[in-house]
């Protein structure tokens, strides 16, 4: 379970001003959308920057540094929402993909962290396989959270900044007529 309370944050802008400037630079349906994608993406970027940044400082327990996260920063990814104007800032799950290829589901267990956790002993039919001959321990993830304080941590600052945002590309998409 996410430690993150609420699924969704309503966020209110000034739609009389919004559609007034769309009125005064006479765009088009598909040029206003375009420009309220666009702001609403660059709020969600602001969220997005912020957790992958502290995944940058998600320590590795066994070792005592830093994870070295290169890799797992492409997978903290937003979504804008074409047809209701609204964005999610999410861990992308893996789907069907090798480990080595998408090595996302890490993310969900330096998020929340994990139990302590065994190999379990094999039976003596499959002694040539590749698992262990008897159980060991092989560790505990200590919960992070960097996720979910990104979140909280600049939620406001994106609500704050949304306004800006669509206004700012509106005067760019109607500069560029």
């Amino acid at each position: 379970m996410s430690s993150i309370e609420k699924d969704y944050i309503e966020v209110k802008i000034d739609v009389a001003r919004v559609n007034r400037m769309f009125k005064e630079l006479n765009l088009s349906t598909d040029e206003s959308r375009k420009a309220l994608r666009r702001g609403l993406a660059a709020s969600a970027r602001v969220i997005q920057r912020q957790a992958k940044s502290n995944l940058n400082t998600v320590q590795n327990r066994a070792s005592g540094t830093t994870l070295a996260a290169t890799n797992l920063k492409k997978w903290v990814r937003y979504v804008v929402y074409k047809r209701t104007l609204g964005f999610r800032v999410h861990i992308q799950e893996s789907r069907g993909s090798s480990k080595k290829e998408n090595p996302s589901f890490l993310l969900k267990f330096f998020e929340e962290g994990t139990d302590e956790r065994f190999n379990k002993r094999i039976k003596k039919e499959r002694m040539f396989s590749r698992r262990l001959r008897k159980e060991r321990y092989t560790g505990k993830i200590t919960a992070s959270h960097f996720f979910s304080t990104a979140s909280k941590s600049k939620i406001n600052e994106a609500q704050s900044t949304l306004q800006k945002h669509i206004e700012k590309h509106i005067q760019k998409i109607a500069s560029k007529r």
